[in-house]
Order: structure tokens, then sequence, then C-alpha cells
């Protein structure tokens, strides 16, 4: 089975010298471009509330060039203009820069990843708003995202609470959403799904490569990701719903559950 296993990714993971150097060409270009953005945006962030905004889309748009991933998008994105709250399943950290790039919106994530290697820099970059994941601090937090979406902010948030293995959509914390009992706000219910990888059908074979779960190691699995050509990712739309149709937020948390899951698991 092993042996399967890796003669089936061979071909994928063994990019040649051209290839290689198209890459590196890419990251030269990319961090040319990159670089007059971040010093811009970490002494203008608060002073230009342009920068706070179109920042992370810009920089993520760049990400996603510099990765090879196609986006396509299903369902009606218009909608998603007059929603706060966004929901969406959690496979990968290229959800980030995949959704980043595709909505104008600040990210929810625990206050543990601003601590992280790479992804803690990146995360400051994306203008992330980050919680506390304690119970004293539960109060605070709900009325914190709450200000944040009553001035107009847009919100993401991946209310499984950690990366799946992309085989299937773990259960939602209804804590997720505790800001929004007794309020009306639109939520744009979203769908990740990554169909193919150098324009390979992904299967359990190949989710790995994508997946980012459980005691994966961030260096190898970078290392992996720069050698494929192309990844091919969609973002799927589904109906936006209202706050004021649910009774509290379990209801609503099952509803979304049930939702994304049907929607991802018959994909």
């Amino acid at each position: 089975m092993m042996l399967e296993s890796k003669k089936y990714f061979n071909p994928m993971l063994q990019p040649s010298i051209i290839e290689r150097l198209f890459f590196v060409l890419k990251l030269v270009i990319f961090l040319i471009l990159v670089s007059p953005l971040i010093i811009t945006s970490l002494f203008g962030r608060g002073i230009l509330p342009l920068i706070d905004k179109w920042f992370p889309l810009i920089f993520h748009k760049l990400l996603i060039w510099l990765l090879s991933v196609k986006i396509k998008h299903e369902g009606n994105k218009k909608n998603s203009k007059e929603c706060n709250l966004f929901v969406c399943n959690h496979i990968s950290y290229l959800d980030i820069p995949i959704l980043g790039s595709s909505i104008p919106v600040r990210f929810v994530a625990k206050s543990e990843v601003k601590d992280w290697p790479i992804f803690g820099f990146l995360s400051k970059l994306a203008n992330t708003v980050y919680i506390k994941r304690v119970k004293s601090d539960t109060l605070l937090q709900k009325f914190f995202l709450l200000d944040l979406l009553s001035v107009g902010e847009k919100l993401l948030i991946f209310p499984e609470a950690t990366t799946s293995d992309g085989n299937r959509v773990l259960p939602f914390k209804s804590s997720a959403f505790s800001a929004l009992e007794n309020q009306n706000f639109i939520i744009q219910p979203l769908v990740i799904i990554y169909t193919d990888i150098n324009g390979v059908p992904i299967n359990r074979w190949l989710m790995p490569v994508i997946a980012w779960y459980g005691d994966m190691e961030l260096n190898p699995h970078l290392v992996t990701l720069k050698d494929i050509k192309f990844i091919t990712a969609k973002i799927i739309y589904l109906d936006c719903i209202n706050t004021n149709d649910f009774a509290d937020r379990k209801d609503l948390s099952k509803y979304l559950e049930k939702k994304i899951n049907y929607v991802y698991s018959n994909y």
C-alpha cells in the first residue's frame, strides 16, 4: 500500500528544474511586490482605514498567485455583500488566502495563533481578530465580536475550531455563535472544497497534501506544497440566513453544520 501511494505521488512531487526556477522567479516577484505593502500595512494600520480594509485582500491575492491556486466560485456570490458573518468548513492553512482573496473579511482565530511561527505573522498582516478561549472571558469576547459586527465589520469564522482531514466536516462549536444570540445579522454559509492537484482529482491519497491537521509537521507540508504545479479549489456560496430565524446559538450551529456538511459530503 505504501509503495502504491509513493508511486501515485511521484509525478506530482518531482517538478523539473525549469519549474523550480520558475517558482523561484515568482517568489522573488512576490517579495518585491509584497514588501512595500507590508511596510505600509505595519506603519499605516489604524491611521489609514483603506489599508486595514484592502491590504489583506491584495496580500492574499498575491499569495494565491505565488502558490498557483485556481479558485472557482459556485452559487450567488453577490448576496454575500449584504452579509455580516461568513461561516465555513476548515481543511488547511490554504483556506485563509483562498477565502481572503475572494472576500474582504477579517478572520476570527484563537489568540494562540498570533504566537505561531510564520502563521502568527501572516495572521497579523491579515488583520485577524483574536479571541481567548477561556470561560472567564466568554462574555467579554462575546461583546467584542458583537461590537465589531455592529459597526459593519465582516467577519469569517471556522466553527469546527480546528482543521479536519478533508474527508469530513467536524462538529461545530456552538460557542462560536454566542455573540449572535438575540441579534439581527445575516450569515453567509460557505463550503470550501479542493477538487484537484495538477489536474488529478483529489481523493484520500492526495488529500493529506492539502489538509493540514492533527500532529502534522509544518515544514515538510510547506515543502510539498511548493512543488505542486497548481491546485484547484472551489468556494460554494449557500443561501444566506438570518440569525433571527433561530431559537438560540445551538439551533443556529446545528443548522449550519448540517447544511455545510451535506454539501461537502455530497460533492
